[in-house]
Formats: structure tokens, sequence, C-alpha cells
């Protein structure tokens, strides 16, 4: 196992910007491990979320979860190959504060706002507790009836099942679009949270899902 500095200077040039790559004739932006990146803006998103919602109608946030779990999933095996190409990090082998950490300045670097992630219950409980500050899909989604993070939730998901090697599953019980001071998540075994959406369109609280899961 890698030392704590050298586990950092991996982080730090894994997610250094000044590492990102363009090339403004052939209009490519790539970043360190020279994977092919594209920019899209709050409007592209807001596009984004109106035509399926004008599609799908309320089953707009299912879509957007089943999505967010796929991309979850390949964002997770990528990032194993490249934090090893790029930082020579091993992310199953890293300390959990590290890993943390990784998956803290994963977000960051993408603009997607500030993740939090507390494994303080997971080894009694099996339930990891996820607070993201500053969502982006919270500034653009303002939906009546739904959460803005289904895709958020979904990602979530798709990492943590694969970095765990079990079917996970997220829920959303906050949201900043609702007046909360951040989107906050769930994740623990899908067949705990079964049933458990309908619950918080009720009024369930956080706490009161995680009580009960």
């Amino acid at each position: 196992m890698l030392a704590t500095t050298d586990l950092l200077e991996g982080l730090e040039n894994f997610f250094d910007e000044a590492r990102l790559g363009f090339d403004l004739r052939e209009g490519t932006l790539w970043n360190p491990a020279k994977t092919r990146l594209c920019l899209l803006s709050t409007d592209f998103l807001s596009g984004v979320y109106a035509a399926v919602k004008d599609e799908a109608g309320p089953a707009w946030p299912v879509i957007f979860k089943t999505c967010g779990r796929i991309w979850g999933e390949r964002i997770m095996r990528r990032l194993e190959r490249e934090a090893q190409t790029v930082g020579n990090l091993q992310l199953r082998e890293m300390p959990v504060t590290m890993f943390l950490r990784f998956f803290r300045e994963y977000f960051v670097y993408h603009g997607w706002g500030l993740m939090t992630i507390d494994v303080a219950q997971a080894r009694e409980t099996g339930i990891v507790v996820a607070t993201l500050e500053d969502s982006i899909f919270a500034e653009i989604i303002r939906d009546e009836e739904d959460f803005s993070d289904p895709l958020i939730a979904g990602i979530l998901a798709g990492m943590m099942s694969h970095i765990s090697g079990h079917e996970l599953d997220c829920v959303q019980t906050e949201c900043i679009s609702r007046g909360a001071e951040a989107s906050r998540f769930v994740v623990t075994g899908a067949a705990r949270l079964r049933g458990i959406d309908e619950k918080i369109k009720s009024g369930m609280t956080h706490e009161e899902v995680v009580a009960s899961v």
C-alpha cells in the first residue's frame, strides 16, 4: 500500500486542472488519463430535463436514476483504470478516508457540487449517508412533485455497487430545491429501500428513513 504522501501526490496528479488538455483547432478536451471530456452548460442540462419530462411525464425521475446507475458503474470501472495509470492509485486498496476524499474530489472536479460521504454507520448498520452541497441539478430542476437529483442518486448507487461488489440502491431524502441546506441521500442494500420513495413523498424525514431501513 502506498504511503499517505504518495497517495496525496497521486490524488493531486489525478485532479490537477493544469493537466487538462485541449485542442481548440480540433475542438477536443481531455483529462490527464487522456479520456475525452465534454463540457455541458446548465442550459443544456435544463433542456434535457424538460425534454425527458415532456416525453415521459412523471416517469422522468426513474429514467434519470436508471441512466445515473448505468453511468455510475461505468464511471467506477473507468476510474479504477485511470487512477492506476495517472496516479498509481489502487482504489480498492486505499484507506477509507483517502477513498472518500477521492470521491469528493471527483464530484468537485466535474462541477456537480461538494459531495461528502458518511460511513460512520456502515459497518454496524450497512447504511451510507451522502450529502451534496451546491448541487448543479438542484439549481436547474425545480419540479413540483419530485426531488431534483435522481441522476445523482443513480450515480451513487452505481458507483458504490461496483466498488463494494454488492447490489446497492440509493434514495434521496432531502433536496436543496425544497429548502434544505443540502441534498441528502441514503445508500444501502437494494432490498431494504423498496417502497421507501413513496414514504419520503408522504413526508418521511431523512432521520426516519435511516432508522427504518
